[in-house]
C-alpha cells in the first residue's frame, strides 16, 4: 500500500453556497422537541438529503444510522414513509429515538397521563428502597425529589403495558426532567451542584413537560 504525503488545500470560502442545503422549506417538528438532546443536527437535513438522492434517480426504501442519538433521521425517514434503522450505545439516546419515530393520539396520551397522576397519589415507596439508592443518585438528588422520582417511575410502568409504545413517550417526560428536578447546575453542560437551586416539584415538572410534548392534533406523519 502506498501512502501519499501529499495533500491539496481546499479554499472553503471559495465554494459557493447551495442555497438547495441552506435552509428548510418548513418549520422543524415539534417531535424533534420530546427531548433535550446535545448536538442534534437540523432536521431538514434528512428531508433535502431524500430530495436529493430522488433527483438523481435513486430508489430509497431503507435509511441506516450506525450513531442515530436522539432519532432526527429516524423520525424524518418514517415521516417520509421510509423504513429505518439505527443504532446508538446511549439508552437514553434509543429511548428517545423509538419515542419519536411513534404515532400517538392525544387522547390517548391525556387518558394515560391523568392515570399515572392518580396512580402517583396511591404509591408509597418503602423508607429502605430509599435508603438503599445508589450513592451517585443520592449526591445529585434531594432524598424528597428521589422519593417522588421513585413513585412517578412505578406509577408510569403501572399505569402503561410494557409493550405499549406509549411507555417510551412517559419515560422519555420523566428522562427529560432528571436534571431539572436534581441539583445539577442548571446551565453547566459539566457536573457541578448548584447548594442555592430553587426546589422543583417532580409532579410540576412533569405536568409542564407532558404538556409541552403534545401537539394541538396528533403526532401524525
Amino acid at each position: 500500500m502506498q501512502i501519499s504525503n501529499d495533500f491539496h488545500t481546499v479554499d472553503f470560502d471559495s465554494i459557493p453556497i447551495d442555497s438547495f442545503w441552506k435552509t428548510g422549506d418548513e418549520r422543524e417538528n415539534k417531535m424533534h422537541r420530546i427531548h433535550a438532546y446535545p448536538a442534534k443536527f437540523p432536521a431538514f437535513i434528512t428531508t433535502k438529503a431524500l430530495e436529493y438522492a430522488t433527483l438523481k434517480g435513486a430508489k430509497i426504501n431503507v435509511i441506516a444510522d450506525t450513531f442515530c442519538g436522539c432519532g432526527t433521521v429516524a423520525y424524518e425517514a418514517t415521516r417520509n414513509g421510509k423504513d429505518f434503522w439505527g443504532c446508538d450505545i446511549n439508552p437514553v439516546a434509543t429511548l428517545i429515538a423509538e419515542a419519536k419515530s411513534q404515532k400517538y393520539s392525544n387522547e390517548k396520551l391525556n387518558k394515560y397521563f391523568l392515570e399515572i397522576l392518580s396512580n402517583f397519589d396511591l404509591l408509597a415507596i418503602a423508607r429502605t428502597e430509599i435508603e438503599n439508592i445508589n450513592e451517585r443518585i443520592k449526591h445529585w438528588f434531594r432524598e424528597e425529589q428521589i422519593e417522588n422520582l421513585l413513585k412517578l417511575k412505578s406509577a408510569i410502568h403501572k399505569t402503561i403495558p410494557s409493550k405499549s409504545h406509549y411507555l417510551k413517550f412517559f419515560l422519555c417526560a420523566f428522562s427529560n426532567i432528571l436534571k431539572p428536578t436534581s441539583v445539577w447546575l442548571t446551565k453547566s453542560i459539566k457536573p457541578q451542584v448548584d447548594p442555592n437551586k430553587k426546589h422543583v416539584d417532580v409532579i410540576t415538572a412533569f405536568s409542564e413537560q407532558f404538556k409541552k410534548n403534545l401537539f394541538k392534533k396528533k403526532y401524525n406523519f
